[in-house]
């Protein structure tokens, strides 16, 4: 690329340098990214050959990008919150069942940690128009499919992406809670999303277990779909269940409780010996919701959300924050746990339905599920369709200080050993 260059003596002159962009120089490097929306959620995405193999410089890599750890990620990509703190890696597929791979991150945000437990199916929803941008799929007008494999989570889902001249397109009239301007809807449809990290819908084999929390029995429901997530009733933990972000946060006692029903899963699964150790060894997974039945209350927004427009209320938590909206996961393991008789979900909303309507902190979110019984009376999930949008916001590449990246690699593969 030719630039300007201005000499002391105020001559102007082109000369042949490469791009700082390209190059990064001697202190940082620069790695192709593209940064997208999808759904509710956004990050950089990836291409699995721009990023190394080694597993603690890759999340180095990823946590220098975003600026971590550090509370307001200010010398990076992140924005300082759960849902601007994820990042996509995206590679062509071998398997005769997919078109591409994808792996989800979430990138920790005040700690050095990144985590590939469970998936983000709000990303997700950008993964197709990413493989159709770096032309990992063909594409066919007026909609081209594109079935991905979940690294995290080893299940195919598929994304029907509309086209318009030859790349995904983005306006349209689907609206989608917790994004202000409706897009093009993109199809997601998760299949048997059953046993996304045990294996079982149920992993304990019941549809409800009675736990302790405080010197208090409390019912629980484990749920394995798509990404396995606990439910607890809100009034349970001495909650509404219609809280804002911002207010539960705020509330510790119910924030410490909502973590020990998380961690009380974590070792269900297998991930965490003890309870104790879950926000530590696996922040991310499993995850827990509280929930309550359908109430009026108002959005983060200021909107109103009335009791009729909803089945159940419902709030997440991410990396022991509040969610601001829904994940997409969270939606689809709801919808199906609200088919399992007896759960603590399908208490709540207490009628069969192919269609629940799940209030949170940003509006509602409706999830399409469909499912079945084998002869011998097991719960099959043949279907959790979910809409959702996506964008891209920008294409270039990121520049990562090379300094930093030593560090935090140094830091992983000491917190390794």
């Amino acid at each position: 690329m030719a630039l300007l260059s201005v000499q002391p003596d105020g001559d102007s002159h082109i000369r042949d340098v490469p791009p700082v962009y390209l190059t990064g120089g001697s202190e940082q490097i620069p790695i192709r990214c593209a940064f997208m929306r999808g759904g509710s959620s956004r990050g950089g995405f990836f291409l699995a050959d721009d990023l190394p193999e080694d597993e603690a410089e890759r999340h180095a890599i990823l946590l220098a990008a975003y600026g971590s750890p550090d509370e307001r990620q200010i010398d990076g990509i992140g924005g300082s919150d759960p849902l601007t703190s994820k990042a996509a890696v995206v590679a062509k597929s071998s398997r005769s069942d997919a078109d591409v791979e994808y792996t989800f991150y979430q990138v920790g945000i005040d700690r050095p940690t990144v985590s590939t437990g469970g998936n983000c199916g709000n990303m997700l929803a950008a993964v197709g128009p990413f493989a159709i941008l770096r032309g990992l799929v063909p594409v066919t007008e007026p909609e081209t499919i594109v079935r991905i494999y979940t690294t995290n989570t080893r299940q195919v889902i598929t994304a029907r992406i509309p086209i318009r001249d030859g790349i995904a397109g983005c306006e349209g009239d689907c609206a989608i809670a917790g994004v202000p301007d409706p897009g093009a809807a993109i199809g997601l449809d998760f299949g048997d999303c059953s046993g996304a990290v045990s294996g079982r819908l149920l992993p304990t084999g019941n549809a409800r277990d009675e736990i302790e929390i405080e010197g208090n029995r409390i019912s629980v429901s484990l749920i394995d779909a798509a990404t396995p997530f606990v439910f607890v009733r809100a009034d349970d933990i001495g909650a509404t269940g219609i809280e804002t972000p911002e207010v539960l946060r705020s509330n510790l006692e119910i924030m410490q409780r909502l973590e020990q029903v998380r961690g009380w899963a974590a070792k269900v699964l297998g991930l965490v010996q003890d309870a104790t150790q879950a926000q530590a060894v696996s922040p991310n997974i499993p995850r827990v919701m509280m929930i309550a039945p359908p109430t009026s209350y108002p959005t983060v927004s200021g909107n109103l959300v009335a009791a009729s427009d909803v089945d159940i209320c419902v709030r997440q938590l991410a990396m022991q924050r509040p969610h601001k909206a829904l994940a997409v996961t969270g939606a689809v393991c709801a919808a199906v746990a609200c088919a399992v008789p007896s759960s603590v979900v399908a208490e709540i909303v207490g009628k069969a339905s192919n269609e629940v309507r799940l209030g949170h902190p940003s509006g509602v979110l409706r999830v399409a599920s469909k499912t079945s019984r084998t002869p011998e009376g097991q719960l099959v999930i043949e279907s959790a369709q979910i809409e959702r949008t996506a964008r891209l916001i920008m294409d270039g590449t990121v520049l990562v200080r090379r300094r930093k990246i030593e560090q935090l690699r140094d830091t992983l593969r000491g917190l390794e050993a």
